[in-house]
């Protein structure tokens, strides 16, 4: 098997290039980021004779959002996802699998939110999502099953919230982010990883939910990596503080969606870590 795989030096990239190395002995095409704006014909070349493309390619969305960033943000989704569809369009071989990510932060943070719902949220990281998966679901006019997966926050040592918050609780001087109230839809990397593999063998298609059953928000995560690390967590970082500091940019902080899994519990996938207390304790 021949899977080409955009974002491969990312935290998930890097993973999930070992888990398929090693389950499915493919062979990986790193897809480079100067390939992904490039010449649509030179893309094609790249990607001519895989089975499947993942795309995992997207600038860091947790930075002050100035125009030129939103821009980038925008672009480095869209705009890749798009020009990988004009590559696919030039081969005489699809793929059999198009797998393109995308966010839990497409939902309205209002009410539960299943793979079925549309109650989209219409601020900016809602509007590039929608169209991000609206570029994606181009690819299936071209015969290639595309999947979508919309991720919560990755838990992993290695990388996003685990490594930026580990030192602070360590020192005791962790705390929750705003009201704390906020959802908090997660997964652990190992979980997320197996998914892959999961619609891979299955060659499914369509939309789902990537996030563990377990529903918690940014108080109880503050408690259990506390509680994890035997260390106080006492600290609290004020709603206004992280607008001051991120401005519109502290909505991926402060806002959270209730997300519902329920197309990988129906189809049978079994979680490694269901809960986040458990989660925590393998990674910490």
């Amino acid at each position: 098997m021949k899977i080409a795989i955009s974002g491969s030096n990312g935290l998930v990239g890097s993973h999930l290039c070992d888990f398929l190395q090693t389950e499915f002995r493919a062979e990986i095409v790193k897809i480079p980021r100067e390939r992904l704006y490039g010449d649509a014909k030179s893309l094609a070349n790249l990607l001519d004779g895989a089975n499947v493309i993942i795309h995992l390619s997207g600038a860091s969305i947790l930075s002050r959002w100035t125009n030129n960033r939103k821009k980038i943000i925008r672009d480095s989704r869209v705009e890749t996802t798009k020009n990988l569809c004009k590559a696919v369009a030039l081969l005489k071989y699809k793929p059999e699998q198009f797998i393109c990510t995308s966010a839990v932060g497409i939902y309205s943070s209002l009410n539960e939110h299943s793979e079925e719902s549309e109650e989209y949220f219409h601020d900016f990281l809602g509007k590039v999502c929608i169209e991000w998966e609206q570029a994606a679901m181009q690819m299936q006019k071209l015969d290639v099953a595309t999947v979508i997966f919309r991720l919560g926050v990755v838990l992993s040592k290695h990388g996003g919230i685990i490594q930026k918050s580990l030192p602070f609780f360590k020192l005791g001087i962790g705390g929750r982010l705003g009201s704390g109230k906020q959802q908090f839809p997660f997964i652990h990397i190992d979980d997320l990883i197996k998914v892959y593999g999961f619609v891979i063998n299955e060659k499914t298609k369509g939309v789902y939910n990537l996030v563990a059953p377990e529903r918690v928000n940014n108080a109880y995560f503050t408690r259990m990596m506390a509680k994890t690390l035997n260390r106080p967590a006492f600290c609290h970082i004020p709603s206004f503080i992280l607008r001051l500091l991120l401005g519109e940019a502290s909505t991926v902080l402060l806002n959270g969606q209730t997300i519902l899994p329920n197309r990988l519990k129906k189809e049978g996938f079994e979680y490694k870590y269901l809960t986040l207390e458990g989660a925590l304790r393998a990674l910490i």
